[in-house]
């Protein structure tokens, strides 16, 4: 037993959890940061804004499987992590959030920065918790750190109430949280699944941001050579394969490419891998395939059942159910379809052809694709995509226009798709695999989101690269002005942010290109200075409303409807 306070608890139990990192803002020291730099050798990267915290934190689960964590101060500092934590729980991102609170003892009577946290986090986390008893400290870490990495990961909150930081207590030595467990699904489903796969003449493997979280990178590819099924993603499911790989086809939904799109459509089975699929990754429920059955694998049987019913539903760990499900076909001496195998490759070749090929046909304004192919070259592997959300930067959500070369090297947002937290989250990329290259393709709209940050970059020596997809707009909003032919009130910036500029006085260095002949000496430059810890910003100005084709037919067909898709 030792006495101590609680911050100096919970400073235990973040040594004792392995952590490396901490994000965030202090609003006293005492909370949390004494204690942190003189009992432990954890980094507190400081931050601008609290909501900056969670993006890095987010990153950082997402690359790693561990609990990114963020530490925030009372009121404002606590909803500032609003979106951030609710972007990690609908996305299965581990989190766990830690708070200097409102002092216990005048609770209810108008204190300075009165919140009730408990109401405000319920939604947004997995589980929430405000200390009463600072004997309780190791339990109720040990607790946030267990349901944030286990069953569908998510965010956790706990908050220290700011008068209990002079309290001391006797306290045990902390034991390390429940590591994450997995679970093997029932051997009938499994049979059921196979039975499935037998009879399938034209299946097709469709991968969520679950797949990625069970780390099922090999048995993903090894079931997809095998029965000769195409590797479709959800946005979050990107990175189970590499996309240069015979299988890949691209993403679903919205993001369909024009192969993947043709294969799917014409699928007899879906064999659908840790995806809720929800809404937006599947274009509001409306691409499933006249008559294709399916086979649904989820760790959360509350995945099941919850928009499409399966025909057969199999409820565990994404890596062990695709492993017994190759058992299981082994078993029955099912023949490997190679012939459907080379098709698949063979379409992808053709189109990834196509896509270069338009890539490289230059003009001015400056086309996305030849942004996209440059840096996909000039970086090449071991290139972490952070991707953000807008109609420009969508392009990098197109393949092959952007290909992720090696396996886990994607961060995406959930369906809540929270605009700069992509441009922000660079940085806990980095800092979380500081052995890759990290580039982010963001809009203007949701850099200007994201500015102040550009500064704890540069702090932390985060050699990224942020490339701007500049439109002087809120592109996607604007679009559907456009399309319905109504004034562009409310969506353009009359005045548009010097982002190269900006990039310079806070560190960075800064970019600004024109035109196409510029493209590849950026690119390059670019990558030297990230190689030296410097981050660099590359502001390419590009036409006003130039989208993938699939993009622009969509919300035609959704105008026709009457419905528009936002």
């Amino acid at each position: 037993m030792q006495t101590m306070g609680p911050w100096r608890a919970v400073v235990e139990a973040l040594k004792a959890e392995g952590v490396r990192c901490v994000f965030g803002l202090p609003g006293n020291p005492k909370h949390l940061v004494y204690d942190l730099t003189e009992h432990s050798d954890i980094r507190f990267v400081l931050v601008r804004d609290e909501k900056a915290a969670v993006a890095c934190a987010y990153a950082w689960g997402r690359l790693t499987g561990e609990p990114g964590v963020v530490f925030s101060n009372p009121g404002p500092g606590i909803t500032s992590l609003v979106s951030g934590l609710l972007e990690a729980t609908s996305g299965s991102v581990p989190i766990v959030a830690i708070a200097n609170g409102v002092v216990q003892r005048y609770d209810g009577m108008g204190a300075f920065q009165e919140l009730d946290t408990h109401t405000l986090m319920k939604p947004v986390t997995k589980w929430s918790n405000r200390v009463t008893d600072i004997r309780r400290v190791p339990w109720i870490m040990q607790r946030a750190f267990s349901l944030a990495r286990n069953g569908r990961p998510g965010a956790t909150f706990v908050e220290i109430p700011s008068d209990l930081s002079a309290q001391t207590a006797p306290m045990s030595a902390y034991v390390a949280s429940v590591a994450r467990q997995r679970c093997r699904p029932d051997v009938a489903t499994i049979e059921a699944a196979a039975s499935l796969v037998q009879e399938s003449k034209q299946p097709v493997l469709l991968c969520g941001g679950g797949s990625i979280i069970a780390k099922a990178h090999a048995e993903v590819e090894n079931l997809g050579m095998l029965i000769g099924a195409p590797i479709l993603t959800t946005p979050s499911g990107r990175g189970i394969y590499p996309e240069d790989g015979p299988l890949s086809l691209g993403q679903v939904g919205l993001y369909f490419s024009r192969e993947g799109k043709a294969w799917h459509d014409g699928a007899d089975l879906l064999i659908v891998v840790g995806s809720r699929l929800e809404a937006f990754s599947t274009n509001s429920w409306s691409f499933y395939p006249k008559s294709a059955r399916m086979i649904r694998i989820d760790l959360d049987p509350d995945a099941l059942s919850l928009n499409w019913r399966a025909d057969v539903d199999v409820v565990g760990d994404a890596a062990l159910a695709l492993g017994d499900l190759l058992a299981e076909l082994e078993r029955r001496r099912y023949p490997g379809k190679r012939q459907r195998v080379e098709r698949i490759a063979d379409a992808g070749r053709r189109f990834a052809e196509e896509a270069v090929a338009e890539a490289r046909t230059t003009r001015s304004p400056i086309r996305p694709p030849q942004i996209l192919e440059s840096v996909n070259r000039i970086f090449g592997r071991d290139t972490i995509l952070m991707k953000e959300n807008g109609a420009a930067d969508l392009w990098c959500y197109y393949w092959p226009y952007y290909r992720v070369l090696d396996v886990g090297d994607c961060v995406a947002m959930g369906e809540q798709t929270a605009m700069g937290m992509g441009v922000i989250g660079a940085i806990g990329a980095k800092l979380a695999r500081p052995e890759k290259q990290v580039v982010c393709f963001a809009g203007d709209g949701a850099m200007q989101m994201s500015l102040s940050e550009l500064a704890t970059a540069a702090e932390n020596r985060c050699g990224v690269t942020w490339i701007v997809l500049n439109n002087h707009a809120f592109g996607w909003v604007q679009y559907n002005q456009v399309l319905n032919r109504k004034p562009l009130i409310g969506t353009g910036f009359a005045v548009n942010s010097d982002f190269a500029a900006i990039a310079q006085a806070q560190g960075c260095h800064g970019i600004r290109v024109v035109e196409p002949g510029q493209v590849d000496e950026a690119v390059s430059r670019a990558k030297e200075l990230n190689g030296k810890g410097v981050p660099v910003l590359i502001d390419a100005q590009i036409a006003a409303h130039d989208y993938y084709q699939g993009f622009v037919d969509i919300h035609v067909a959704q105008l026709e409807h009457h419905v528009e898709l936002d």
